[in-house]
Order: structure tokens, then C-alpha cells, then sequence
């Protein structure tokens, strides 16, 4: 038969084990990981996000140019309609006697006048009246 030893007292063991010290090759896997995983956080960035924003940009810039050449367009179409009708007698005609006045020999322009504007009754005092009294030579006051 086997002997039986006598049980030992085992002092009580601390409720949480002692922290241990990761070792060099643990702690240059860590500072791997975590450069590896911010430069996928970068590379991320790099591929993903700047180049939306600049998307988006150029979109915007594309529209807002877009829309002013729309307006210039419909500016150059005015602008031709104008000289093709500047091109003809009759429109030189109506904007010789509307803007000079003009008349062909032998015909009589007339202007008429506007009415003469109405006095307009404003107060005797300064600063619609006069400033000096007229009868004492020295300011009214």
C-alpha cells in the first residue's frame, strides 16, 4: 500500500493573481498590432473618405458652373436676338426717334414738357427755414 502523507497547511492565496509582466516578444506583437491597425485606420482615410469629400466638391463646383453657363447661354441668346432685330430699318428707325429724337427731313418733332412740380409748403423752422433772422442779422435761437 501506498503511503499517505500528512495534509499541509497551505497559507491562503491572494484572491487575484499577481499581474504579469508581458515579455518582450509579447509587447513588440502589441506595438505591431497597434501600428499595423492605425495604419488600416489611415489607409482607410486615405482610400475612403478624402477622396468622397473631394467628390462631393467637384460635383458641387461642376453644378454651380453648370448653372452659370446655362445663364450666360441664355444672356448670348438675348444678345443675338437683339442684333439680328438691330439689322433691320424698321428697329433703327424706332430707336433713332426714341433715344436721339431723330426725324427724317421734312417731318416736325414736338417734345412735350412735364407739368411744373407743385411749391411744397415745409415748415418755417431750421433746417427748412432760414437759418439767420433776416431783420436782426444774427442766428435765430
Amino acid at each position: 500500500m501506498t503511503r499517505r502523507r500528512p495534509p499541509v497547511d497551505v497559507p491562503d492565496a491572494p484572491a487575484t493573481p499577481a499581474p504579469l509582466r508581458p515579455s518582450g516578444l509579447r509587447r513588440a506583437g502589441r506595438l505591431v498590432g497597434l501600428l499595423g491597425g492605425g495604419a488600416v485606420v489611415f489607409a482607410l482615410l486615405a482610400l475612403a473618405v478624402f477622396p468622397t469629400s473631394t467628390y462631393f466638391d467637384q460635383r458641387a463646383a461642376t453644378s454651380e458652373t453648370q448653372q452659370r453657363l446655362d445663364v450666360l447661354q441664355a444672356q448670348n441668346a438675348a444678345y443675338e436676338q437683339r442684333i439680328e432685330r438691330l439689322q433691320t430699318a424698321e428697329e433703327i428707325e424706332r430707336l433713332a426717334r426714341e433715344q436721339y429724337n431723330l426725324v427724317f427731313p421734312g417731318e416736325e418733332a414736338y417734345a412735350v414738357l412735364p407739368a411744373p412740380l407743385p411749391e411744397l409748403d415745409l415748415p418755417a423752422v431750421w433746417p427748412f427755414g432760414p437759418m439767420f433772422d433776416p431783420e436782426a442779422d444774427h442766428p435765430i435761437g
